[in-house]
């Protein structure tokens, strides 16, 4: 996965003017007690704790930066350093160190500054968010994740919490659950490490979402991956994949991936996710329509096998020569004559004494004949009558009620499926969510560090 870096070289040296050591230190004995008893009126800050050693060394190096003299002032830094006692001595030895290595574009040095300036506990709340961001990335992109977690979380607790440096803090944790996974995948030891970084990944696609969008389909896409490899909330992810992702692949990635996650479901199963995929636009291959028209069955639902092979060919995806369709073709026209024909009586007698199973499979016709007003009427009469494959007719009922923009119906029949369709029936309510322009799942809190 690429990371991205938010501190190219020009931006640390843009940042330079945040973190110079700027201080016009005291160095003989009067100056020093002036400035440690300020008069009555004065700002009353703490005075820094230097020794006068350390203060003739540091203003040393200070008068060399100033006039260019690189490479006195790091040697007078050196001198400074080894005498430095107190955290003010140790902190302010970091920031010269930073800007000696800002101006030599000495990167070990910038980094011994930083972590030296955190290290003394003296860095002003500023700086410590963006040292903290600083080390974290370089430690990201050196693969040293434990110690990027240690730090990205210290910047982001602190409020540097804009997209990219979430989105770095999540990468650790993914990083770090791979790594010791193997270097591939994910396993089960380490699948609760990642699933901690996932949090930070929604907040960050969250304010891409709300922003340039730049980076929400592929860090979505990331989310989505690594939450089915967790057994996470995928539906969640999916959800934000799809709204990230508005083309009609973001669809076909997600039913795809459940269905692989589902490898047990029945035909009947898997027309309902063909279904969804229909409905969202995301047939996209000619395996895609082929799929659809096997779990269907030409003879079974001639008129929506029918309507699908015409509306593969309209989207340049089937082909009328390729011979499963042709075949396919043939079988449902040859079935679609009595299909119609006897489908009014179908529907008179599911009103009344016809059994439940005949109910239900009257009511999924219905729903393959595009007649959703009467498919929702059975559907729900076939409930009544205690249909053995209650789920079934649940679906078909609420596919009925989205098809006719019914979506809150839909949510509540769609909120009563537990069992082996509940994945399908997830998806469906996302894809209400996305048509009625509902709001996605807040980002949940982020682990304790």
């Amino acid at each position: 996965m690429r990371r991205i870096s938010r501190f190219p070289m020009a931006l640390v040296l843009a940042l330079a003017g945040t973190t110079a050591v700027s201080l016009a230190l005291p160095v003989d004995a009067a100056q020093a007690q002036r400035a440690k008893k300020p008069k009555k009126g004065e700002d009353d800050a703490p005075q820094m704790e230097l020794s006068a050693e350390f203060r003739n060394a540091f203003a040393a190096s200070q008068t060399a930066f100033g006039a260019n003299d690189f490479a006195t002032a790091e040697a007078k830094l050196n001198e400074a350093a080894a005498v430095a006692a107190s955290p003010d001595e140790k902190y302010l030895t970091g920031k010269m160190m930073l800007q000696i290595g800002l101006k030599n574009e000495n990167a070990d040095m910038q980094m011994k500054g930083v972590e030296a300036a955190l290290a003394s506990g003296k860095a002003t709340p500023s700086e410590a968010k963006t040292f903290n961001s600083f080390v974290g990335e370089k430690a990201l992109v050196a693969n040293d994740f434990g110690r990027a977690r240690t730090y990205l979380t210290a910047a982001v607790e602190a409020g540097q919490d804009n997209p990219v440096n979430l989105f770095q803090l999540a990468e650790a944790h993914f990083g770090e659950a791979i790594a010791k996974s193997g270097g591939r995948s994910i396993d089960a030891a380490n699948s609760p490490l990642a699933a901690q970084g996932l949090p930070y990944l929604q907040r960050a696609v969250e304010a891409q979402l709300a922003g340039d969008r730049q980076y929400a389909p592929s860090w979505a896409k990331r989310g989505f991956q690594i939450a089915r490899a967790t057994k996470s909330d995928s539906a969640t992810w999916a959800q934000l994949l799809l709204r990230a992702d508005t083309g009609n692949g973001a669809w076909n990635e997600v039913v795809r991936a459940m269905q692989s996650d589902n490898r047990g479901f029945t035909s009947e199963q898997s027309l309902d996710a063909m279904r969804l995929l229909r409905m969202s636009g995301g047939l996209a291959s000619a395996n895609d329509y082929r799929e659809y028209i096997e779990a269907a069955g030409a003879a079974r639902r001639p008129t929506e096998v029918l309507a699908l092979i015409e509306e593969g060919q309209a989207a340049g995806v089937v082909s009328a020569s390729d011979a499963f369709f042709k075949e396919q073709a043939a079988t449902a026209s040859a079935a679609r004559g009595e299909y119609v024909a006897t489908l009014p009586d179908s529907v008179r007698d599911s009103r009344g004494n016809a059994s439940a199973t005949v109910t239900l499979a009257t009511a999924d016709a219905l729903l393959a004949n595009k007649q959703y007003a009467e498919a929702e009427e059975l559907a729900g009469i076939a409930l009544t009558k205690n249909v053995a494959d209650t789920e079934r007719a649940m679906m078909v009922q609420a596919i009925a009620q989205v098809a006719q923009n019914k979506y809150d119906p839909a949510r509540q029949t769609l909120a009563g499926i537990t069992g082996p369709r509940a994945p399908i029936a997830k998806l469906w309510a996302v894809y209400i969510d996305q048509k009625s322009g509902a709001a996605a799942p807040a980002a949940p809190a982020a682990p304790a560090a």
